[in-house]
């Protein structure tokens, strides 16, 4: 299978060519990036040195649709939509790495990112590309459009609790964590050295993009409407993300009934690891794992969940839906 990666000089480009590279069933054929003239792309990312002998340039739509049968977008917010339309005219299966077509409502898509969107017509044919849930939906899907970091950890670890509908949808808080990554590549003085290291602080309280992607989700899962608390923070670390949700159960749990849950809904779900105890961020890092433990006392619970942001949370998380849609094990490539 050929496969082009648009925005390849990202943080999540660069990971995804990496993980592909690996991919026993597929060849990268085309690449692009916002460039001011072409490169060899292992000349800008030396460990690639070997690996890869394409030429970055900036990107000729013809030239992609002609290269590829799948093509993967891993560019900002607000220019994925401006493509996806022609690869997917062309007959491609496109694989969005941002959020252009994670919301069905166009309104609060234009509310969170500031400006209408301007491919309406597949906004409602996307697929949102969560495998644990929509493996189904994803195998014969055109458009693919992948969570977000947050989400994937969010949803995975809240998921078996309100669609089993044993904790209370009302005061569901989300304390979560970010490396430095999650940010992208620019350059901004917010993520300068001097401002991050020894520091950490909370960012776009009750007002970032992610919230109304899990409350939608997880609604949808559910089957109920969901409101949750959310607080990102950044961490000044290179990557990762830890979320601790707390919540309330409707009726007394022991630890190991629930252990038991969350183990019963992930069942052959490769990725997930129910942890006894709670996860720990490292052992997740440079994985496509998402792992989950709690804390229970009473009816109060604490879910612990962990993922590498740049591989479950984004790059990892393509490959798996890439493998979906072409009859190929969701692990391929990827462990």
């Amino acid at each position: 299978m050929k496969v082009a990666v648009i925005g390849a000089t990202g943080f999540t480009g660069e990971k995804l060519i990496d993980i592909l590279l690996k991919h026993p069933k597929v060849t990268i054929s085309y690449i692009s990036a916002k460039v001011q003239k072409p490169f060899y792309f292992a000349s800008l990312f030396p460990h690639f040195k070997g690996k890869i002998d394409l030429v970055c340039d900036n990107l000729n739509l013809k030239k992609a649709l002609a290269a590829a049968d799948i093509v993967f977008l891993a560019l900002p917010h607000r220019v994925s939509f401006l493509y996806a339309p022609y690869f997917l005219k062309g007959g491609k299966r496109v694989i969005d790495l941002s959020a252009d077509y994670r919301f069905k409502n166009s309104s609060v898509y234009k509310h969170y990112y500031g400006t209408e969107h301007r491919d309406k017509k597949n906004l409602k044919e996307a697929v949102y590309g969560l495998p644990e849930f929509f493996a189904s939906n994803i195998e014969g899907a055109q458009l693919i459009a992948n969570p977000g970091c947050y989400p994937t950890a969010s949803i995975l670890s809240l998921a078996p609790l309100l669609k089993e509908g044993i904790l209370n949808k009302e005061d569901i808080v989300i304390d979560a964590k970010s490396g430095i990554t999650g940010a992208g590549r620019h350059a901004s003085l917010d993520y300068h050295y001097a401002h991050l290291a020894q520091n950490v602080r909370a960012y776009k309280v009750f007002e970032h993009q992610h919230l109304p992607e899990m409350n939608h989700i997880l609604g949808e899962i559910s089957k109920k409407k969901i409101s949750v608390h959310f607080s990102p923070h950044l961490l000044p670390i290179e990557r990762g993300i830890l979320i601790t949700a707390y919540g309330t159960l409707k009726r007394k749990f022991s630890h190991s009934a629930l252990i038991s849950l969350y183990k019963k809904h992930y069942k052959g779900a490769y990725f997930v690891r129910v942890f006894d105890d709670l996860p720990q961020l490292k052992n997740t890092l440079e994985t496509n794992y998402c792992d989950i433990g709690i804390a229970v006392k009473e009816k109060k619970i604490v879910i612990v969940g962990c993922i590498d942001n740049l591989i479950k949370g984004a790059s990892g998380q393509a490959v798996q839906n890439m493998n979906i849609m072409c009859g190929w094990k969701q692990t391929l490539g990827l462990v």
